[in-house]
């Protein structure tokens, strides 16, 4: 029987960056996967916004999606590691703190539901390491990389922090390193690999945008420097802050990076024969042609 999770999309690929929902689903559709589609969940990020709610209603609507996803009986499954960290800190949250948890609980039965927290949250990058394993993806790659050299850009919720996120060691991580070697491309060590693409600024909204633009350019040098061909990353934010730092810095100095950004399943799509268009490559803003040029 194949696999099956309750897919959390997010946000972002929801509403921004449709080539990662693309780009996952095909994958994981070779994979012989089943990504289910639960209408009923809701934002993840309530526990965080407390200027929008006070904590306890933001944990109530963030452990609200436990409630949905304990109804069928599969795991969750995200897209971005931010949603992974949020769903993540919610059920440390409320198996940690007893006080807590009560509170959340008279809330979630105002709504019918009540906190148990059997499903488990994957990330797609934890799924394809941890459930469906490095053998499998090798024995299922049909078009290895060969000459790619691909630098990884882990983002800060799929490995930190640590008292609740375990997938990888935060300083020194290597697992997607280990999945970028499986499609036969070359994991380019590099200085930012496990830096950060947001710090306090994002080009949404014009929050603090010089700090989003410095931090993204750092990334794209860092790459740079170790030769590689494209970055690589596990979430959808990093996928848009990284390419949008490269439109911001050409309008500003007429320069162009064109370094192509990949969704690791993008990547591992490519190894596995999918087209660029099915993955929706076609939706990237820096154009990836030149490097889909070498791979054929």
């Amino acid at each position: 029987m194949s696999l099956e999770y309750s897919l959390f999309p997010g946000c972002v690929p929801s509403a921004r960056e449709f080539s990662c929902e693309t780009s996952a689903r095909k994958v994981f559709e070779a994979l012989d996967v089943e990504l289910r589609d639960v209408r009923d969940f809701s934002c993840c990020m309530p526990a965080c916004l407390v200027h929008s709610f006070d904590y306890v209603t933001g944990l109530a609507l963030t452990s609200r999606n436990f409630c949905v996803a304990d109804e069928f009986d599969r795991d969750i499954l995200t897209l971005c590691v931010s949603c992974y960290g949020n769903l993540w800190r919610a059920k440390k949250l409320m198996s940690d703190n007893g006080d807590l948890r009560r509170k959340v609980d008279e809330l979630l039965a105002t709504v019918g539901k009540s906190y148990q927290g059997v499903a488990s949250v994957k990330h797609s990058i934890t799924a394809l390491y941890e459930d469906i394993g490095l053998e499998k993806l090798k024995s299922v790659v049909s078009k290895p990389l060969k000459g790619i050299r691909a630098a990884p850009f882990y983002g800060c919720h799929l490995i930190r922090p640590k008292e609740y996120l375990f997938f990888d060691d935060p300083e020194f991580p290597e697992k997607l390193d280990e999945l970028i070697s499986v499609t036969g491309a070359t994991s380019a060590l590099h200085r930012e690999r496990t830096g950060c693409c947001i710090g306090c600024g994002s080009f949404f909204g014009e929050v603090a945008e010089e700090a989003a633009l410095h931090l993204s350019v750092d990334i794209l040098d860092s790459a740079l420097e170790a030769k590689a061909d494209c970055v690589i990353v596990t979430c959808p934010y990093c996928f848009l802050q990284i390419e949008m730092g490269q439109l911001l810095f050409k309008r500003r100095t007429g320069e162009s990076y064109n370094m192509p950004i990949l969704h690791y399943t993008d990547l591992l799509g490519l190894s596995l024969g999918i087209e660029p268009k099915e993955l929706g490559m076609n939706l990237h803003k820096i154009d990836p042609t030149p490097l889909l040029e070498r791979i054929k």
